[in-house]
């Protein structure tokens, strides 16, 4: 039905765009109106959103070769998932525990959705092997 690696390399780079669209907003764009309008809560300083930020688009690039080959770059397809579903845990956590505002709720779902479809994808890609071209591939 659907190329199971394509949907792979869709959803990794939709979550590399989402990732930094939210960056580009607080980098050069107005942080307060992007708390807001997440539920986030209203922040004296922004200093560690903007850090934040930064490292989530940085981390966003390791992303980019797995989903060009996931068995070449194989941890970091790994990683991304885990640099999906930790965070996602940590805010939903985070919201449980009442130390973060119900607003990064919105963020565990979006970082929880991204990861759990990257996995579902990865383990089937993994359980159909590589293909000619891909690295590791044997004929």
């Amino acid at each position: 039905m659907f190329d199971t690696r394509v949907l792979f390399r869709i959803v990794v780079w939709l979550g590399v765009i989402a990732n930094w669209s939210f960056g580009l907003w607080v980098v050069f764009g107005d942080g307060n109106s992007l708390l807001a309008m997440l539920r986030l809560g209203h922040q004296d300083s922004l200093l560690w959103l903007y850090n934040y930020s930064i490292l989530l688009m940085i981390l966003s690039l390791f992303y980019i070769p797995a989903a060009r080959d996931p068995f070449r770059y194989r941890v970091n397809a790994w990683l991304l998932v885990v640099g999906r579903l930790v965070p996602s845990t940590t805010f939903l956590l985070g919201v449980v525990l009442g130390y973060m505002p119900n607003g990064f709720l919105t963020l565990f779902m979006a970082d929880g959705a991204f990861g759990l479809i990257e996995l579902f994808l990865l383990l089937n890609i993994f359980r159909e092997g590589p293909r000619p071209r891909d690295y590791g591939y044997r004929q």
